[in-house]
Order: structure tokens, then C-alpha cells, then sequence
């Protein structure tokens, strides 16, 4: 086959909106995947000022366009260019790209491949695929980005390095991908099919060798867990239980003891840490509950976790560990569980099993899988969710969908088609050869494995969420379990909220009833395989099925059009927002006088849906009447069409409750509309919880033999009344372990007495000086915390020409998914990264990495806020009981992101002056460590930064 001719093209505009922005730059780049043929670049006149944002990214300013040629000039040019030898254009996000040329008037009339997509594929798992970041991952040279031909030559090289991979793919599987996508409209069909060709052709010329960056293909020995050699699922008797030995968990953490043998020269004794696990070792030895605070430093991951591996492996048993972050999760299973399984090799103790598990929803079964893909012809979406899982099965060792990248909700809808399932799946079904034996690939339901070596395993790693879901189910979803640590727990009233709340998101909705609609997918294959087994009476009820959804759908469509109106008409709710918007469901809103149209078309809808359940409800008795579910051919699709049923039964009764229902039903229920910034028309309702703290006491306290609560934020002050209350652990004991950090001597707490109030008009220009003050003393090296992105853009907008000019960059939460900018962050000589909610906590940056923590404005909730307003109605108080205690949990995180290490200095200025000038403010200073502190003017800040450091050194 001859080679390929590509151009890879790549524009600047004056903005993101195709028909409002305009064109100010193209370049183009001819090539193979060999060489580079030929390169194409203007600039554009977009005959209207570039907007200083824009500038600032790309360098291009309005003299430099005055004189370009203008579109019209340019775009015949470009078309000559792009001649008949091109075979398809390339672009890093082609929407974008060809969307701007489209709406120009320019069409090329050829396949159009986009990087983007085609790395998310072959390079699953990635942080970000932002052209920079990708380069930087592959070593592809981008000297010039944000200037088109940099980014198009760039764009060339990537597409020419992803060819490479995909010729690396098992030959079977580049078959199996062009082969699904012949005749389709998706957009790599082509691409596929070439390399598939080129592969087969050069199949045995040349020998095939796995990517580098991915691990072998992994061989899996299945066996239900009634084999394993643990007797873990006895009842536990405390009566004979085998205590831990205080004396020798003492020994462990001992200078010359196991722990300092094992570290060598990178052990550090730590008297809190080793009184953190004799206490957590006398819980589990006694039965009791413990709520412990461990202070930033104490190193209370392994201080938890010896005694519970202690623990289990003496008695056979398991203890489960629940975090909120995936950060400490990783921690847990990279460092710390090796580290304790280390020591108990080093004291003659049988080996220690550990495990991850999450929710079922977040594992592959590649016989659902295979069904899925065989049961009807896919679309472009589908497609692309086909190539992404096929390219990374081979390889996976977890099956697990946070190594893949399901970029948008209609992938992650996908998904759902073809995850483990607890009504469709088991050992029996699912993990023998089939589908996948001539693809060579294994047949696995990668969550029955994960639980099988969860049922092994001494010490179960889980998130908080799947924990609450364990307890939402009554045990019916973790191994049995009688001794817990939950790490993180000033986080886990939120995690129990979120597990709790019940939302009902339109497009779900729309995509189960188009699923029984005429040509719908679940339709068409029931009425398949009904006339297969001449079914007579299932094929007679499928019409009404078809007829009630679409109904359904119409009337749908309806509630969701006049609940959007409904929502759009509140003055809270603003069309301009960057952000998800709540409105209340409460008795305010609902006495409206909109709501009662809104409560008419809910009730046609449900009316609707009922008719279409009862549908549903007779073809599924149909089904198993006829035993379809004994049947291999016919099981998933009884299954998928029961599930159905189900989930349409339960928004029936969902939208009763929370819309017909007299100020929303149940009182412990608080009930709100969502309006994303995205889809304003699709507007979510949503109900969760009021309190969740009689869950937490009766489903986890009550229920389990002992558990520890742990985390470096658990207090108000000196007393731990508010978490207690919030979790319902009043019949549990408390101890704090302090900081071993010596804040006095490493931390300048600067409060800048000439600071005006937040609602000062002065206030926000003084926040910009004091970033831009501190970031020049530190040369970069500073992080601010602030409550609202609004604020992080004026005050990025506002320092970053200063800055940017003494070269000290300036990154922005909101421009780059967290991980991506603590990379750049530490990456930069110089950098100030301004930061909301996420950056609060679970980011680590150790000595140098920042050496000044602003923080802009106490992080109080929202009052107006649904359920900080129905949470805050409990209290007589509300802004002393609730909101403060609330606010105080999150400013010690915010304030422990400075010092991470005993070696480390800096200083920490806070820039709200209610702090010192309203009597709550005492709250919060009192609840940080004893630092050294200073009261002075913000004029005064550049020096007493200085000072400070100028004193590490003396």
C-alpha cells in the first residue's frame, strides 16, 4: 500500500465559540508517518482586537495581525494546500479545529482524525491530554506551543507516534476493531482498517513486542473463594480472640527496632506515632470504638495499619481500611502496606495478603462485554468506547475503568452496558473461556476476581463511598468484616451524603427508554430471540412496550422543557454561572405559582412511566415464565430487561416523592434542582439526607466490634463534639495525637492588619497585591487557597502580566485538571498556583515546593445552599454551631498544606480580617498550631517573608 499523505492542522482564535470567535492563526504540516512533506503557516487578520487573555497565551498581538491577510485571502490557500494527495486531516481535538473552518465556509471532504481521541485509546489512564502534557509524556519536541505551527508540526509528531502503537496491537484485535467499524460514520473507521491491512500484511515479517509502558498480559487462575485457606468468614468470638502484645508494637517503632532496620537511614523515631498504634492496638484488643486525631507528621498510615495487620493475621481474620482519597489509597497500597508487610515477614509472621476493592460498576466483565458488542451494530460512540476497551484489555491486570478514560457521559453510559453486574454475572458464567479464547484475551469478570482476592486478604482497602454503599445494602457488597479504620473521617459525612443522594439525570433516562423504543437496542434483541424460540406472547406484548416508551419519552421531554423554564426563572440561578447551580426544593419554592405546572407535567410523565413499567413488568413475568434466565443465549437480556423494570419503577416512585409529594415527602429528605453550566436544559433533581449520623451509628458503631476514626483534622478547638455529633460517636473514645513539627519555630503566620473586609470594595485589589507581594519574596513557590473560582480568575487575570514579565508563571485551578497543574506547578522554576475547593487538601508539597500559603477567605459553605440550609434550620445557632465548626474542619486543611515535612519553613498569610476582627475569628486561630505570629501591614509582607527565611539560615 502506498504511503499515507496527512495534514495535521492547528488554529488560533480570539476565543473557543466558532460562530462568535474568529481565526487569528493557521498552521498546517503536510507529512507520512515517515517524514515531513511540506508546512503551511499565516497569521490572520481577525479584524477585531485580540482579547489580552488571548495574548497571553499565544503572544500574538494586534500589530502583529494589522497587517495579515484576512480569512477570506487565506482560507483558498489552505485548500490548495490540503490537495487531492491528502488522504485525511489530523487535529488535536478536531471539533475545535475543523469546527472554526466549517463555520469559515471550508469543508475538506476527507477523513479527519483526532489526536485526542486516538490517545485516549492507545494511552489510557493519562492525567491529561493536553497537546503540551502528551509531548512531554512521549518526548516529542514542542518548542513554540499556543502558536499554530508549533502545535500543528507537534500534532504530526503525535499522530506519527500513536501510528507506531497502534501497529503494535495484537493483529487480532485491529481486525476486530476495523471490522466492527466497516460502514460506519465513525470517524477512525479508516484509520482502523489501514492498520489493520498494514498489519496483517507484515504479520511475521517482523517480531511484535509488547508496549514498554504497559505490564505483560496477566494470567488469571479463577476459583470461587470457598478455597481460600483463611477462615474468615467464622463468627469472631473476642472471647478467644489473640491480643496484640502493646510491649511488641512498641518494640516495632523502637530506635534499633524492625521499622528502623527495615528503613535504614530513612527512619525518623516518632513517639506520637508509636503511641497512635498501642492505642489503636488496645481497641482492637478491647472491643472498643476510637476516634484519634493524628497531627500532619505523626505517620498514622502505618501507625493504623501494624496493628491491624498484627491483628489479623493472628486471628485469622480482616480488617477493612476505607479512605476518601485515591491518594492515600495509593499510598496505602505502594508504600505503607508493603512497609507492614515487611515487618511482619521480619518478626516470623505469615505473610500478609492485602487488597483494593471498589464498587462493582467500576470493573469489566468481558462476557457483557462480548454480548455487547455482538448484539447490534454499533454507533460512533460506541465505537470508540469498542477501540478504547480492546486496546487495553490485553494488557490490564484489574479490569478496572480508572485506567481507561471514558471522556464523556454518553462513554461512561456505555460502560454501564458492560461492567460486572450483580444480577447478570457470577463465577459459573463469567470466568470460563469463551468470547475471548481466539482474540486472546481472557474471559473474566475482573470484579468476581477482585472480591476473590478480597476474601483472601487480611487487610481490604476500600473508599469511603463503597463502604456507605456496604452499609446501605447491609453487608451484602464487602467480605464479612467486624474490625474497621476509617482514615479521612472529617470527610466522611459528605462521603455518606453523596452515597446517599438519589439523582435523576434526564439523559440516563432518555437512553434507558430509547433502549425499548422502536429500533431500540434491548427491544430489537428480546424480539430477536423471541422469534428464535417462537415466543408468540412476548412478541405480541413488545409493540406496547415500543409504544409506552415513546410516549414516555414525549411526555418526558415536556416536564424536562418546563422545569427548565421553571429553574431558569429564579433570580439565583444565573445564565452566566462557570458552575453547578442548586435551587431549593423547599416550600418556598414549591408555592410558587410555575410549580404547579411543573406538578402537572410530572404527573403526566409518571403516568407515562407507570404505563410503560406495567409494560415492562408483563413481558419480564413473559420471560421467566418461559425460563429465558435458565437459558445462556437469552440470560444477560432477561437480566438487562429486569434491571430495566426496576430502575423505571424506582424514578416512578423517586418522582412522586420529590415532586407531587406535599413539600417533598419525608422530613429527613432534602430535595433540589441542579442547572449545570453545560447542559442548562437538563435540569437534575436530586434528594439526599438531612443527617446521616443515625446511619453511621447504627449501620457501622453498632454493628462492628471495633473501629478506629482517624485523621489530622478531627477537632474544633480542643474538643471533638462536632464530629461526634455529625457521625453519631458519642460511644466512642477520643484521643489527639499532637504534630511532632515545631510550628513556632518553622511557620510565620502573618495577619495584614491593614486587610478590608470580603465585601469591601478595596478587598479584592488587596488580595491581588498580596499574591503578587508574596510570590515575588518566594520567586514563585506559593500556593492560594481561595472559596470560589470566580475569585481565582479576577486575581489570575489581575497578576499574571506583572508576573508572567519577572517570570514567574502563574497557574490557575479551572485551567487543567488538578494533577496536571501540581505537575507544572513543581515542574516551574518560578510559579504561583492559585487554587479552590480540591486544592484545600490531599496535596503534598514538601520543602521548597511552596514557601508561602495565602489563604483569601475563610472557607464557610454556602448558606444559600439546599443542604447547608436545611442542615444549619437543626441548630438554634446555626452560624456558631454549624458553620463555623464546618468552616474550621476546612481551614486546618487548607493551613496543613504548607509544612508536610519536619525540615520545612514558610509562612502562611490569611487575608481574611474577620479572622481578627469578629469574635468567631478566635475559633479559627485557635484551632492551628502555635506558629509565630505576626501583626503588621500587607506593605509590610515582601519584608517580614524576607526576615523569616533570611532566619533559617543564621
Amino acid at each position: 500500500m502506498p504511503a499515507r499523505v496527512y495534514v495535521a492542522l492547528d488554529l488560533e482564535t480570539t476565543g473557543l465559540d466558532a460562530n462568535q470567535d474568529a481565526i487569528i492563526e493557521i498552521g498546517a504540516v503536510k507529512f507520512t508517518t515517515e517524514r515531513v512533506l511540506e508546512r503551511f503557516a499565516t497569521l490572520v487578520n481577525p479584524r477585531r482586537p485580540i482579547p489580552p487573555r488571548i495574548t497571553q497565551i499565544t503572544g500574538i498581538r494586534n500589530e502583529d495581525v494589522a497587517h495579515a491577510p484576512t480569512l477570506d485571502r487565506v482560507l483558498p490557500e489552505l485548500r490548495a494546500f490540503v490537495d487531492a494527495d491528502v488522504y485525511a486531516v489530523v487535529a488535536h481535538n478536531t471539533g475545535f479545529d475543523l469546527g472554526f473552518l466549517t463555520a469559515a465556509g471550508l469543508r475538506f471532504q476527507r477523513p479527519a482524525y483526532d489526536t485526542v481521541e486516538l490517545a485516549q485509546i492507545l494511552m489510557p489512564g493519562e492525567a491529561s491530554y493536553n497537546l503540551g502534557e502528551l509531548c512531554l509524556r512521549l518526548d516529542i519536541p514542542l518548542s513554540d506551543a499556543h502558536r499554530a505551527a508549533g502545535d500543528a508540526e507537534a500534532t504530526a509528531q503525535l499522530f506519527c507516534t500513536l501510528h507506531r502503537r497502534l501497529l503494535q496491537l495484537p493483529p487480532t484485535i485491529l481486525r476486530l476493531i476495523a471490522q466492527s467499524s466497516e460502514e460506519s460514520a465513525w470517524a477512525l473507521a479508516t484509520l482502523f482498517a489501514d492498520v489493520a491491512a498494514e498489519a496483517e500484511a507484515e504479520e511475521g515479517a517482523r517480531p511484535r513486542q509488547a508496549l514498554a509502558v504497559r505490564p505483560e498480559a496477566p494470567t488469571f487462575h479463577f476459583a470461587p473463594s470457598e478455597g481460600c485457606a483463611l477462615a474468615l468468614n467464622r463468627p469472631e468470638d473476642d472471647d478467644n480472640a489473640v491480643a496484640i502484645s502493646p510491649h511488641l508494637v512498641g518494640q516495632i517503632f523502637a530506635e534499633n527496632g524492625p521499622l528502623h532496620r527495615l528503613l535504614g537511614d530513612r527512619f525518623e523515631p516518632r513517639a506520637g506515632q508509636a503511641a497512635m498504634a498501642m492505642q489503636v492496638a488496645e481497641a482492637f484488643n478491647q472491643g472498643d470504638h476510637l476516634l484519634i486525631e493524628a497531627g500532619t507528621g505523626t505517620g498514622k498510615s502505618l501507625a493504623y495499619l501494624l496493628p491491624a495487620a498484627l491483628w489479623a493475621v493472628a486471628n485469622d481474620s480482616r480488617v477493612v481500611v476505607a479512605t476518601n482519597t485515591i491518594n492515600l489509597q495509593e499510598q496505602l497500597l505502594e508504600k505503607d502496606l508493603p512497609q507492614t508487610a515487611a515487618l511482619l515477614a521480619e518478626l516470623g509472621l505469615p505473610p500478609l495478603r492485602s487488597a483494593l476493592l471498589k464498587g462493582r460498576e467500576h470493573y469489566l466483565c468481558t462476557r457483557r462485554f462480548h454480548e455487547w458488542r455482538t448484539s447490534h451494530r454499533l454507533s460512533p460512540t460506541e465505537l470508540t468506547v469498542l477501540a478504547k476497551v480492546l486496546a487495553w484489555l490485553p494488557f490490564t491486570q484489574t479490569g478496572d475503568d480508572a485506567e481507561l478514560t471514558l471522556a464523556t457521559a454518553a462513554e461512561r453510559a456505555i460502560w454501564k452496558r458492560i461492567c460486572s453486574d450483580a444480577g447478570a454475572c457470577s463465577f459459573e458464567r463469567c470466568n470460563r473461556p469463551s468470547h475471548g479464547a481466539w482474540l486472546g484475551l481472557p474471559d473474566v469478570d475482573f470484579y468476581l476476581e477482585a472480591r476473590r482476592r478480597s476474601d483472601c486478604a487480611h487487610i481490604i482497602v476500600v473508599n469511603h463511598a463503597l463502604l456507605l454503599a456496604d452499609l446501605a445494602t447491609e453487608g451484602r457488597i464487602l467480605p464479612p468484616y467486624t474490625h474497621l479504620v476509617v482514615d479521612e473521617t472529617h470527610r466522611l459525612e459528605e462521603a455518606a451524603t453523596d452515597q446517599f443522594t438519589y439523582r435523576i439525570a434526564w439523559p440516563e433516562v432518555r437512553y434507558a427508554l430509547q433502549q425499548v423504543m422502536q429500533g431500540g437496542e434491548l427491544l430489537e434483541a428480546v424480539q430477536r430471540l423471541a422469534t428464535e424460540r417462537r415466543h408468540e406472547a412476548v412478541l405480541a406484548q413488545l409493540p406496547a412496550v415500543a409504544a409506552s416508551a415513546q410516549a414516555a419519552e414525549q411526555r418526558l421531554n415536556e416536564c424536562v422543557s418546563t422545569l427548565a423554564a421553571f429553574a431558569r426563572m429564579h433570580n439565583q440561578v444565573r445564565s452566566d454561572a462557570g458552575y453547578t447551580q442548586r435551587l431549593a426544593l423547599d416550600g418556598r419554592t414549591r408555592s410558587q405559582p410555575m410549580w404547579s405546572r411543573v406538578e402537572i407535567e410530572c404527573d403526566s410523565l409518571i403516568q407515562a412511566l407507570r404505563r410503560l413499567v406495567n409494560a415492562l413488568a408483563t413481558v419480564a413475568d413473559l420471560l421467566d415464565a418461559a425460563h429465558w434466565r435458565q437459558s445462556e443465549g437469552a440470560y444477560q437480556r432477561c437480566a438487562d430487561w429486569r434491571n430495566l423494570t426496576e430502575m423505571l419503577g424506582e424514578l416512578v416512585r423517586r418522582l412522586d416523592e420529590l415532586v407531587l409529594a406535599p413539600r417533598g415527602g419525608d422530613a429527613n429528605l432534602v430535595a433540589w434542582l441542579e442547572v449545570s453550566p453545560e447542559e442548562k436544559d437538563d435540569i437534575v433533581i436530586a434528594a439526599a439526607p438531612r443527617t446521616v449520623n443515625a446511619v453511621i451509628e447504627k449501620g457501622l458503631v453498632h454493628r462492628c466490634k471495633s473501629i478506629v476514626f482517624t485523621g489530622a483534622t478531627l477537632r474544633i478547638g480542643a474538643n471533638f463534639a462536632y464530629l461526634r455529633d455529625r457521625l453519631g460517636l458519642w460511644d466512642v473514645k477520643v484521643a489527639t495525637v499532637d504534630s511532632p513539627f515545631d510550628y513556632r519555630r518553622n511557620v510565620l503566620l502573618y495577619l495584614p492588619t491593614d486587610m478590608p473586609p470580603p465585601d469591601d470594595a478595596r478587598y479584592q485589589s488587596m488580595v491581588e497585591q498580596a499574591v503578587m507581594t508574596a510570590a515575588i519574596a518566594c520567586r514563585g513557590r506559593t500556593l492560594a487557597l481561595f472559596t470560589s473560582h470566580q475569585q481565582v480568575r479576577a486575581t489570575a487575570e489581575a497578576i499574571r502580566p506583572a508576573l508572567e514579565r519577572l517570570g514567574i508563571a502563574v497557574l490557575q485551578h479551572g485551567q487543567g485538571s488538578r494533577s496536571r497543574l501540581l505537575r507544572e506547578f513543581r515542574a516551574a522554576e518560578q510559579a504561583v498556583l492559585l487554587g479552590t475547593r480540591s486544592f484545600w487538601e490531599g496535596v503534598d508539597l514538601p520543602g521548597d515546593e511552596v514557601r508561602c500559603l495565602l489563604i483569601a477567605r475563610l472557607p464557610f459553605a454556602v448558606p444559600g445552599d439546599p443542604m447547608v440550609a436545611a442542615r444549619s434550620a437543626d441548630f438554634e445557632d446555626s452560624f456558631n454551631e454549624y458553620m463555623v465548626p464546618d468552616a474550621v474542619l476546612r481551614f486546618r486543611q487548607g493551613f496543613g498544606r504548607l509544612i508536610r515535612r519536619a525540615g520545612d519553613r514558610g509562612v502562611v498569610v490569611l487575608l481574611d480580617s474577620r479572622i481578627w476582627r469578629k469574635a468567631y475569628g478566635q475559633t479559627f486561630l485557635d484551632s492551628l498550631p502555635e506558629c509565630t505570629l505576626r501583626r503588621a501591614p500587607l506593605s509590610n509582607l515582601a519584608a517580614a517573608i524576607e526576615t523569616w527565611f533570611n532566619l533559617a539560615y543564621e
